[in-house]
């Protein structure tokens, strides 16, 4: 790291994040503290923001516009393009570039370093990364006759279990996190052959409408209808998971720590990769964040690069999957023993996660000034599809009108 920033007087950051108890706030606050014990002239007050990437969006929107935005926020990536495109920020390279000679980030892989680029120019630095994991109760399976050793491989397995479930036990078959950020619903959308945006003739155009989109959203709400899956939001689907109400959590990867203390005692939990629609390859958008800098002050600017330089070092990244389930950004860290080898070799739902990254995808980012309404146009077709108030073809029709209105006719190259 660079050498020790020189302080007239102490520097207290504000670091926004969409952490809680049970989703990495533990670790975050260890982070945090052994930071600030390395860095005596720095302090961090960090910030939750409820309803994930978009709740924090929302807010920074407001703080900007006030003039008051934080030093640091964890920026979704399918948020990644709309920031750079429509909000004042510092480029991560930029960052690098003055205060470590452009070295920290050439550490990635090209493909990670491009977690954080948006058209050819590094905006924020590449932090966190999951992808979506089935999360089922072993001891739920063997009550419905289920063999927890053989969970299913298929949507089509799952709705057969589901029903098994459901007729033995009288509890759900799955549930699929349902958040107002639509990665799961593209999940299930590019599992299948689909797209969310379709690049045609120079211009983008909403790709949810196509037959690929309607069948997986029609199977997902069909569940819903028959009882067979939980069609609630995350709280109450989480909720249900844990008191035994349902036999499986599809959700993200990053979820796994707080899950494995939650269901200690209670039942034996175990993890499968997400389901596929047959022998298609899935398709799974990448989650979790970038990490964007807001700070106006130079001095400022560099505190809060020496803060991502930790949170993203060898150190950093170790006590981050561990607290979490994030999928450490430098790969050799899984295979040295000063830091996750062992770690890996001992957690077999961590291992999951990483078998299932060569079907990373980039989650997909609506493009423009309209951006964040043209992903909630597509989370209320999602919503009134599994609450059964329009079919899954009426409700993604209706939002890809939506959605190509927004656009007006945003470029593209094929």
């Amino acid at each position: 790291m660079a050498a020790s920033l020189a302080l007239a007087q102490p520097i207290t950051l504000q670091y926004w994040h969409i952490n809680t108890e049970v989703f990495g706030l533990p670790a975050l606050r260890e982070l945090i503290r052994r930071f600030e014990a390395q860095n005596p002239g720095i302090k961090v007050e960090e910030r939750y923001h409820a309803n994930a990437y978009t709740g924090l969006l929302q807010n920074l929107q407001a703080a900007l516009a006030a003039g008051n935005p934080p030093d640091v926020a964890q920026i979704g990536y399918l948020y990644t393009q709309y920031v750079a495109e429509n909000f004042p920020f510092i480029p991560a390279e930029e960052l690098d570039k003055r205060f470590s000679g452009g070295r920290w980030l050439r550490r990635y892989a090209p493909n990670i370093r491009q977690l954080g680029a948006v058209k050819g120019r590094i905006v924020g630095v590449p932090y966190s990364l999951s992808n979506i994991v089935t999360y089922y109760n072993a001891d739920l399976f063997r009550q419905a006759g289920l063999d927890p050793d053989r969970p299913p491989a298929t949507w089509e397995g799952w709705r057969r279990a589901a029903e098994a479930i459901k007729a033995r036990t009288g509890k759900y078959g799955f549930y699929l996190i349902l958040l107002d950020d639509n990665w799961a619903i593209e999940a299930l959308i590019r599992s299948n052959g689909g797209r969310l945006l379709v690049c045609e003739g120079g211009y983008y155009r909403a790709g949810v409408d196509s037959p690929q989109a309607v069948e997986a959203l029609a199977m997902w709400a069909d569940m819903v209808r028959r009882g067979l899956a939980l069609g609630s939001p995350l709280q109450q689907g989480e909720q249900a998971f844990l008191a035994g109400e349902s036999a499986a959590f599809m959700t993200t990867i990053a979820r796994r720590a707080g899950l494995e203390a939650q269901t200690k005692g209670r039942f034996e939990l175990r993890g499968a990769r997400f389901p596929t629609f047959g022998g298609k390859r899935p398709a799974l958008p990448g989650g979790g964040n970038v990490l964007m800098v807001f700070s106006k002050d130079p001095k400022r600017q560099e505190a809060a690069w020496r803060f991502i330089q930790y949170l993203t070092s060898p150190e950093g990244f170790t006590l981050w999957t561990k607290g979490t389930g994030y999928v450490p950004l430098l790969p050799e860290l899984a295979q040295d023993p000063r830091y996750l080898r062992d770690f890996m070799q001992q957690n077999p739902i961590q291992k999951v996660a990483l078998d299932q990254l060569p079907f990373t995808v980039p989650w997909t980012s609506f493009p423009g000034k309209n951006g964040l309404a043209a992903s909630q146009a597509l989370f209320r077709a999602t919503q009134k599809a599994l609450s059964g108030q329009a079919s899954a073809e009426a409700a993604l029709k209706e939002a890809a009108q939506e959605i190509n209105r927004l656009l007006g006719g945003e470029p593209c190259s094929e």
